[in-house]
């Protein structure tokens, strides 16, 4: 019992050292690195406000995946270590490892094409963390970005996990610029020049206003006469707008063109259905015109 005490002493002070210090040391470097990636993230010159939030997006996105991966590296490196000093022979271990990803890799082809993916979504920059966009039949802000997969939150709060393999097509509605477009329709009867003028006037008071002034990056262009439709004519319009905010200026936009149409007696026309019921001509003969002798008898 004495000679077990011993050892294990023995081991305590040697390996039980060296373990905790390996333990130590992950913990120290996985913080040293959240630090200095989030210093450099910080680290954006930019003198166009724009721009700058686009660099700034970016450097999340490529911070958070360099995090994950610089983690599992030293993850992997402490493993091997720990080994290490257990005893445990590493060499063959290492053998045994290769032989079992290699057997791994035939299985996981659909991980590798994420991995392939998503590394090419990161190089192009194709989206970033705080993007919304459009894929795989969803739409959301995107909330996570890996080389394995992307996490949207759609509008209802729904969060929509999308492996990167099977993104085909992407629409980013926020990459560097939004634009909100609006269609407006007027009775035939209106003076359409007269409308135009109106929403001319219309945009150059919202884009001289906060916070819409920040938000609007060129002013409304008013595209003219888009339709003729069954009962209006329909005027196009659209304005270019820092990313995210074409939402925002676009609901401001309708609200003040439904209060000016108002003020100024303009209309704007909805669908009319009108609806005959009731009998027939021949239904609202009456008995006395059908049998004129009846009163007679």
């Amino acid at each position: 019992m004495h000679q077990i005490l011993k050892a294990v002493a023995s081991w305590l002070t040697t390996s039980g050292i060296r373990i905790l210090g390996i333990l130590i040391g992950l913990i120290i470097l996985t913080q040293m690195s959240k630090w200095i990636i989030g210093w450099m993230e910080r680290f954006v010159r930019e003198k166009d406000p724009l721009q700058a939030a686009e660099a700034r997006k970016r450097a999340h996105t490529l911070g958070d995946i360099l995090r994950h991966a610089f983690l599992i590296f030293l993850s992997v490196i402490a493993i091997l270590m720990i080994l290490g000093e257990l005893g445990i022979q590493l060499a063959p271990l290492l053998a045994t490892a290769g032989i079992g990803a290699l057997a791994i890799g035939f299985g996981a082809q659909n991980l590798v094409k994420d991995v392939i993916s998503g590394f090419f979504i990161i190089l192009e920059n194709q989206y970033r963390i705080g993007d919304v966009i459009e894929v795989a039949g969803v739409s959301g802000l995107v909330e996570s970005l890996s080389l394995r997969r992307t996490v949207l939150r759609d509008l209802e709060g729904k969060v929509h996990t999308i492996p990167n393999g099977e993104i085909k097509v992407v629409s980013n509605l926020s990459k560097e610029w939004s634009r909100s477009v609006l269609d407006v329709g007027i009775s035939y009867r209106e003076d359409i020049d007269q409308v135009i003028e109106l929403l001319g006037q219309i945009g150059k008071e919202l884009q001289a206003e906060e916070p819409y002034k920040s938000a609007i990056l060129e002013p409304l262009q008013i595209l003219g006469v888009e339709k003729f439709g069954e009962s209006e004519v329909v005027i196009r319009m659209m304005v270019k707008t820092a990313p995210l905010k074409q939402w925002e200026v676009g609901r401001e936009l309708r609200r003040r063109i439904k209060n000016r149409f108002d003020e100024k007696g303009i209309e704007i026309p909805f669908p009319h259905r009108t609806l005959f019921w009731g009998e027939t001509r021949r239904s609202k003969i009456s008995d006395d015109e059908k049998y004129p002798n009846s009163k007679n008898q």
